[in-house]
C-alpha cells in the first residue's frame, strides 16, 4: 500500500475527531515546489513532494502537515508562516540542513534531514530522535502502521487494526 492511500483510508476511516481532518482542495503545482526549494537552498524528497501535490499541506487531528506558503487553506497557511519563522532559529541547531514539515497536539516537531531521514524534536527541546527512515514511513509504519504505538500507544495501533488500516 502506498503511503498517500494510507492517508486516504485514515480520513475516510472516522478514527479521526469531527470536525478533522482539514485539507486543502487542491495540492501544491510543480512552480510552488520549486519557489519552496528555492526558499530553503535545497530540495525536498520525492516523497514530499508527493504529498505536497496531493494536498499541499493536511491537518490530520493530531498531527498537522505543512505546505508551501502559498495555499488557500488559511488556517494551514497561518500555521506554517508562524512555525516556520519560529523554528528557523531551532533549525540552525540541528545537523543534516533539516525542512520542519509537520508537528502534533503533543508539541512534538518533526524534521526531514537531507538524507530523508525524519527526526522528531520533544516539545522541551532537550533532545532530537530519529523517528523514520524517510516521510513514507513516517505516514505508512509510524503514524498509521505496524510502528503506531510508538506513536500514539497501544490502543492507536488496535484501532488502525480494528479499522482495517493495518
Amino acid at each position: 500500500m502506498d503511503f498517500i492511500e494510507r492517508i486516504e483510508n485514515i480520513i475516510n476511516s472516522g478514527l479521526l475527531n469531527d470536525g478533522f481532518p482539514r485539507i486543502p482542495s487542491k495540492g501544491a503545482t510543480e512552480e510552488m515546489i520549486e519557489e519552496e526549494e528555492k526558499k530553503l537552498n535545497r530540495p525536498l524528497s520525492e516523497i514530499h513532494k508527493i504529498f505536497l501535490k496531493k494536498w499541499n499541506g493536511a491537518n490530520l487531528d493530531f498531527i498537522r502537515v505543512y505546505g508551501v506558503y502559498k495555499t488557500e487553506n488559511e488556517f494551514i497557511k497561518e500555521l506554517a508562516v508562524e512555525y516556520k519563522e519560529w523554528t528557523e532559529e531551532i533549525i540552525d541547531d540541528i545537523e543534516g540542513n533539516p525542512i520542519f514539515f509537520a508537528d502534533d497536539v503533543g508539541g512534538f516537531m518533526y524534521f526531514e534531514l537531507e538524507d530523508g531521514r525524519i527526526v522528531q524534536l520533544d516539545p522541551e527541546f532537550t533532545g532530537l530522535y530519529p523517528v523514520a527512515l524517510d516521510m513514507r514511513d513516517f505516514f505508512l509504519n509510524y503514524l498509521f502502521g505496524k510502528r503506531a504505538n510508538e506513536y500514539l500507544g497501544d490502543e492507536w495501533l488496535e484501532k488502525l487494526k480494528a479499522k482495517n488500516i493495518i
